[in-house]
Formats: structure tokens, sequence, C-alpha cells
């Protein structure tokens, strides 16, 4: 049978006990516990420190050593039913998780968050994506990097080193008032990096590292907020497209890559370095560089006007640029009404919400936007969902921009067209 001896080596200053591990013929193995005590305090037939007055840390010993000797139990019956081999490397492994510090100077990966996470990231650009066979996207690292930066500020500020222990909800709790109250950082943001931290922290406990159970609690949850991102209508689309910018082609030039953008529902990444090899047979070809999905849209007859205009697709400019051009191209379309909405405050850096000029919260999202809400109920949404490449019906959903009196006025329109279609019918029905 399975026992657990302890050991108290040496006669002079404090020793360390060991821990004996034994179980009948089959193994006798050996490791420091790293606890300390002085021999003439330790009773070798208890099995503990001695209860005297010099022993003054006599009850924290103890107790380490009663829940150390449960855990190697628990561990060994568990992971021996398993298969797994038990030798000497494997005590000290269990030994340093009781304790959560690393077996080794080379391990601190095994207990400290941040060098998980930057070893996370390291490895990233070779792990492969479950259903798509491809590896992690260029966005999806620097989504990474920029929350363990976020980890990195927080451990500075509150003068710690965060383990896999650490994250339950009371650092739930600290790390999202930190963000949003120190940082001003607004909810949907926080609700990134929680997300993130969550699919870090749930490989490494899949890895078998201590990650504290709290990490799957229903409160550790990532905020989401509701995007008030506007869209344009097709009529709006019609007015950009038609309006006459006397001849200034910065204005021009950025109106007609805004038109592809609206017509093919391609992301800005996407559609601004479109060329003409990705026309084929009449209908755009592309892989996207997000999702490295490929895409095939037909072209809308503005975008064929406009490659007939240029004599293939319009001068290329940086995102920045045409960020900026497209609200210069708004403005001049006269989309001046007041709307609420979310603006970069230029000062805090940070969205603010707030009663703004249209044209200003134009931005390249709106391009996308704008194409899945215009066909939103034309189409079938699996349709939609191929040229936008959203994989559930779920996600595309969210991304809708269409309103609740929108959707009551769709369902007018059905009702007066059936009202209609039924009046006819009773006319016939009456000629018989």
């Amino acid at each position: 049978m399975a026992t657990i001896n302890y050991l108290v080596k040496g006669t002079k200053g404090y020793s360390n006990i060991l821990l004996r591990f034994k179980n009948g013929r089959k193994f006798d193995y050996t490791a420091s516990t790293d606890l300390k005590v002085l021999p003439n305090h330790w009773s070798k037939a208890k099995q503990k420190v001695k209860n005297i007055n010099d022993a003054t840390y006599k009850d924290e010993v103890n107790l380490h050593l009663f829940e150390l000797e449960n855990f190697i139990i628990t561990e060994f019956n568990s992971d021996n039913s398993k298969g797994v081999y038990i030798d000497r490397d494997w005590l000290k492994t269990k030994i340093a998780n009781h304790f959560n510090r690393p077996v080794n100077d080379d391990a601190i990966d095994q207990v400290f968050f941040l060098p998980f996470v930057e070893r996370f990231i390291e490895l990233a650009p070779s792990r492969i994506i479950k259903g798509k066979n491809k590896p992690v996207s260029s966005g999806t690292i620097t989504k990474y990097t920029t929350t363990k930066n976020k980890i990195i500020e927080y451990e500075k500020k509150f003068k710690t080193k965060l383990k896999f222990t650490d994250l339950n909800l009371t650092f739930y709790d600290r790390f999202v008032n930190y963000l949003t109250q120190d940082q001003k950082i607004n909810l949907g943001t926080v609700g990134n990096y929680i997300g993130t931290i969550k699919t870090m922290a749930r490989d490494a406990k899949l890895q078998g590292l201590p990650v504290h159970e709290h990490i799957n609690h229903p409160k550790f949850f990532a905020p989401k907020v509701k995007a008030d991102s506007i869209y344009l209508r097709d009529e709006q689309i019609n007015k950009i497209y038609n309006h006459d910018y006397k001849g200034v082609e910065r204005l021009e030039n950025a109106r007609d890559l805004f038109i592809i953008g609206l017509r093919t529902g391609l992301r800005v990444s996407d559609f601004l370095r479109l060329k003409a090899t990705n026309i084929k047979e009449g209908f755009i070809e592309i892989e996207t560089q997000k999702t490295q999905q490929v895409v095939i849209i037909p072209m809308h007859p503005q975008v064929k006007e406009i490659l007939k205009k240029h004599n293939g697709f319009p001068r290329r400019i940086s995102d920045q640029k045409f960020n900026l051009h497209i609200k210069d191209v708004c403005e001049e379309a006269g989309f001046k009404q007041k709307i609420e909405g979310s603006m970069i405050n230029p000062k805090t850096k940070r969205k603010e919400k707030g009663i703004y000029p249209m044209y200003k919260l134009v931005t390249s999202h709106i391009c996308r936007r704008s194409f899945a809400s215009n066909l939103y109920g034309k189409l079938p949404n699996m349709v939609i969902m191929a040229i936008t490449g959203h994989q559930t019906e779920a996600q595309f959903l969210k991304y809708i921009k269409i309103t609740p009196k929108e959707n009551a006025k769709t369902l007018q329109e059905f009702w007066l067209k059936q009202n209609k279609k039924n009046k006819v019918e009773q006319l016939k029905m009456k000629k018989v």
C-alpha cells in the first residue's frame, strides 16, 4: 500500500523536511518539500513539529504537511488509475504544484500567468485553428499582444505577479475596475480583454496547470456592449454615388473606393487591396486577410461603372487616409444631420457617446454593416453570410443594423401586399 512519511536530516540550523512516498515494493521515492524546521523541534514519532512555545511556526508547517499528504494520495489515485507513470519526477512535480511554484527555474510559465501568455503568443503562429486548418491570423495575435500589455500594466499598478491560482473573481473585479475606472476603457473593449484572458487560461487548464476554478464561473464573463454603429441605406449610397464632387480627385477616388466597399461587403483590409487578378469571369474573388476564407462576389452595376471609369480599380490609399477621406465624402454629399453615436475623443483617445453630425461617425466598418443590413430580409441569410464570411447566423444577426421600426415597416408592407393579393383573388372568384 502507498504510504507517506516525513524525514528531517541534519542536526544544526533549519533543515528541509523531506517527503518519502513508498508503495510496497513497487517504488520508494524521496523529494524535498522545501519546508524548513529546526531538527530539535521535529517529532519523528508524530510526523510533525512539536507543540512547544519555541516552535512558533508549528501550526502553519503542520497544516501544510497534512494538506500535502492528502494532495499526494489523491493525485496518485487519480493518475495511477489512468496509467500515468509514477516516478521521482512525478513526485517532485506534484509537490511543486501543491505549493504553486515552478518545478525548476525554467518552468515559471507553469506557475505565473504572464510568462505563459508570452509563450502562448510566441507559439500562436504555428497553432492550427480547428475547422479551418489554418494558423492563427496576425489580427488575432495582435489581440493577444494588447491583452498581454494590459496584464503587464495591471501587475505594475498593483505590484503583483499573477499566478494561475490568482485568476479568480477577486482578480476579475479588480481588473475590470482598473480598466474601466483608471484607464477609462469602454466596457466592450474590456470584454475583449476578458475573453482573451479566458481563452489563454483555459488552454493552460487543458495543459494541467493550476488555473483557479473561477475562470469558468458565470460571473467571470466577458461584458458585451451593443455597438451603436450606423449604416447607409440604398438611397443614401446612391446619393453618394451620384454626387458631383467637382473634379476633386481625392474625394472622387475615395468615393469610388467607398462604393466598392459598400457594394461588396468586404473588410477595408480586403477591398483596398483588390486588383485586376481578383476579377474572374465577372465575379470578384478574394481570400480574406482576417479569416483566410475565399469569397466570391458578383459585381454590382455601380462597381462595374467605377472599374470602367478607372480602367481598373481606383488608386490605392491607406486605411487611415480612407477613413479620413470618406468623412469628407459624406459631408460634401450632405450627411450633416445630428444623430447619436460614439467617437474617439482626440484628447482622451477613448470612445465617447454623444450627438454628432452623421458624417463624423462614418468609418470603413460601415461598408460591411450597410451591405449586410440592406440585403437582410431580401435574400436568405445563408447567401449573405457566404459573402460577408460570418460563420454562424447568431454572429450575422448581431451585425445587422435594422431598427425595430424598420422591421415593423417591413411587416406592414408584407401585410399590405398580402391584403391586395387577397382582394384580387376575391375579385377573380366573383367573375367566375
